[in-house]
């Protein structure tokens, strides 16, 4: 989808000598550094969130655990801080979303 963008000068200048150097269009300069300016901002993903915890889990529990039953128990305050943190970003996700609805709806209800 195109959109249009209004640069300074001196950064549509730095762009295009960026692009000429490397063999990219201004367009491809700018996409990719959008790419990387989402990726290293993103937030992180369930399976993310439970392999950190499980990370410190292991950094916390130990590597080994000789009777199973134990491991089980000492492993459920850990299940607990997932689920939180997993909750806490669906959460937060969801108040997003009802924000962005909210706003949208106000446009649409303007719009002549």
């Amino acid at each position: 989808m195109p959109i249009s963008l209004r640069l300074p000068a001196d950064i549509e200048t730095r762009i295009a000598g960026y692009g000429a150097r490397a063999g990219l269009s201004k367009s491809a300069v700018i996409v990719r550094s959008i790419q990387e300016f989402l990726a290293r901002h993103a937030e992180p993903t369930s399976v993310q969130i439970y392999d950190e915890a499980m990370r410190q889990a292991g950094a916390q529990v130990g590597d080994t655990v000789d009777d199973p039953a134990a491991e089980t128990l000492d492993a459920r305050p850990l299940k607990q801080q997932v689920r939180l943190a997993i909750r806490k970003k669906h959460q937060e996700r969801s108040q997003r979303a009802t924000q962005a609805l909210k706003i949208a709806s106000t446009r649409v209800a303007k719009a002549p």
